[in-house]
């Protein structure tokens, strides 16, 4: 991604937003308890990071009550919702294709939420690999499918259990350049590691963990460019790096509450290694903060008129996208302070 590398140390940007009507990592040698600065940045003076380039609506795309995002190696934008399927969007707004219904045979789904009181929040996480494989947690089903980027059935693992190789409820999750897949079950908050073929590599994380930093629950949904997984304990506020192996190489408190009112729950990485934390959707014009390399608060996005549910995802053609609290998909142009 070098134009994206290229335009991230660009300039600052100090305009507002430029709304168009459009159908619509971490330094290792980082002390593990954060970058002194990061506490210490103000957040008056930041600039904003993003300029939306354009919004898709809901109804337009006919998503209902959309959960996840993710964007292919095709550049279009693979998204779950509440119907309980996965529905393929071209970067330009157009939907391709969908797939699923609800059920519990190959191909269908079950997305449930931890809380019945709000049905339109289920689980139901998506990813894609460098293959164009795509990859679903089918949370109600104990089950991770596998399907071609047109949406065939290609296979599934895990069952319903606590043992090393099973669910009680999977979420995040995502797939490095090998094809292993990293998955965090919210309910037994452990984040596991599987082969391409399905068979458990590691498992970290549970009430049995001795790191404090692993004891909760986890939210990932990228891996940097050094090979590391990079994701958010929402019950220590903390954001960690675990490398291939399972072990915990860099670890910092962004200090989300106090410079937001919120807390952080999603974390993404661009090609240069800035890391962009978002909350947990619990507010409407809830703020997105950037961090530098080395932990540094460098940017934030206010939230005033678009609130992101979900930290951004990038592109093969350096577009960036993301999931607002208003349901809708907003494409950004990211410009960052030189450094």
């Amino acid at each position: 991604m070098d134009k994206m590398t290229s335009r991230l140390v660009a300039a600052a940007l100090v305009g507002g937003l430029a709304v168009l009507s459009a159908g619509c990592a971490a330094n290792a040698a980082a002390p593990a308890g954060g970058h002194p600065s990061a506490a210490a940045a103000g957040s008056t003076a930041l600039p904003n990071p993003f300029t939306v380039l354009a919004r898709y609506g809901v109804k337009p795309l006919g998503l209902d009550h959309p959960v996840a995002l993710a964007i292919g190696p095709d550049g279009n934008l693979y998204v779950t919702d509440g119907s309980q399927r996965v529905t393929v969007i071209s970067p330009a707004g157009k939907v391709m294709r969908r797939w699923g219904k609800p059920g519990t045979a190959p191909g269908e789904f079950k997305f449930i939420g931890g809380d019945p009181t709000t049905p339109a929040n289920v689980n139901g996480k998506i990813t894609v690999g460098r293959n164009g494989m795509v990859y679903v947690s089918d949370s109600g089903n104990a089950r991770v499918q596998v399907f071609s980027p047109q949406g065939r059935f290609i296979r599934q693992f895990g069952s319903l259990g606590s043992q090393k190789g099973q669910f009680l409820s999977p979420g995040d999750l995502v797939v490095d350049g090998s094809g292993n897949l990293y998955v965090a079950d919210d309910q037994s908050q452990t984040l596991a590691k599987f082969s391409p073929t399905g068979k458990v590599i590691w498992q970290i994380g549970g009430s049995s963990s001795s790191d404090q930093d692993l004891l909760g629950h986890f939210h990932l949904a990228t891996i940097d460019a050094h090979g590391r997984l990079v994701m958010v304990n929402d019950d220590q506020h903390r954001v960690l790096y675990i490398d291939p192996s399972g072990h915990k190489v860099d670890a910092f408190s962004p200090n989300y509450s106090s410079l937001t009112g919120g807390n952080v729950c999603e974390a993404t990485v661009d090609a240069a290694g800035n890391t962009y934390l978002s909350g947990c959707g619990e507010s409407s014009t809830e703020p997105s903060l950037v961090y530098d390399r080395a932990h540094r608060l460098i940017a934030k996005w206010p939230g005033t008129k678009y609130s992101l549910r979900h930290s951004p995802v990038f592109g093969p053609d350096d577009e960036v996208f993301a999931l607002a609290t208003d349901e809708s998909i907003l494409r950004l142009r990211i410009t960052l302070p030189a450094r």
